[in-house]
């Protein structure tokens, strides 16, 4: 396991450098890339870098970390603003948002665990964004879903954060992944980080922490390193 910690201000620039780099280096050593995306406002600007970048798309799944339980063209979907930014450079088929089923009693989790399960079982490259509890994809601090340790995908119920019910990767999913980039975006985050950097919480109290267990991952922040405590060990 190895974390780089990143304060920068301008993070969208290095986290879609980051993820080129990444990208790239994955492709070339095994073909092709499954690359997890999450909703919310932080993944538009570096999508919308991204896609500028000179990376081979027609090798490139990608996949979402969390999604609400919404029809995909619901204005809620956190696969809208993915598809916003990336259909003009990916061919369709290798954009795969989760399909909302009302009446499959798993609203269509396993269904989406197959698809995943065809292109290797994994991400190779997951981009993710901390809330300002610590938390991540829909895994909420010290809730049911966090605790729940199936291979995939693990269903949300009465999420703290509207609307109350989502799908989201599961921890043992996660830390499956090889490469991580977390994002810390904004003043509003600052006590999320500083749980980050402390050792004596656990990722029950911060799941962002889950990150630290993947092979390689890069943390994010434009929150000025004067502003967090002196306490940590950087």
């Amino acid at each position: 396991m190895n974390s780089e910690i990143i304060f920068k201000k301008d993070i969208y620039t290095k986290a879609s450098e980051i993820l080129k780099k990444s990208i790239i280096k994955e492709i070339n050593e095994n073909g092709s890339i499954n690359l997890g995306l999450p909703g919310g406002r932080s993944v538009t600007p570096i999508l919308s870098k991204l896609k500028e970048e000179s990376i081979i798309w027609e090798k490139v799944h990608v996949f979402m970390v969390d999604e609400r339980l919404v029809p995909i063209d619901d204005k809620l979907s956190n696969f809208g603003l993915i598809k916003q930014e990336l259909s003009e450079v990916m061919p369709k088929g290798n954009l795969h948002p989760f399909i909302f089923d009302k009446n499959a009693t798993d609203f269509g989790l396993k269904k989406y665990e197959g698809e995943i399960k065809n292109y290797g079982g994994k991400y190779d490259i997951v981009l993710l964004s901390s809330g300002e509890d610590g938390h991540i994809a829909s895994l909420f601090p010290e809730r049911p879903a966090l605790k729940d340790e199936s291979e995939y995908y693990v269903l949300v119920e009465n999420s703290p954060k509207p609307p109350p019910m989502r799908v989201s990767v599961s921890k043992t999913f996660l830390k499956r992944s090889h490469i991580g980039v977390l994002l810390f975006n904004g003043m509003e985050k600052k006590f999320a980080l500083e749980k980050f950097l402390d050792s004596q919480f656990s990722y029950e109290k911060c799941p962002a922490k889950l990150v630290l267990e993947l092979t390689k991952s890069y943390v994010l922040t434009n929150i000025n390193r004067n502003e967090v405590e002196d306490k940590y060990d950087w």
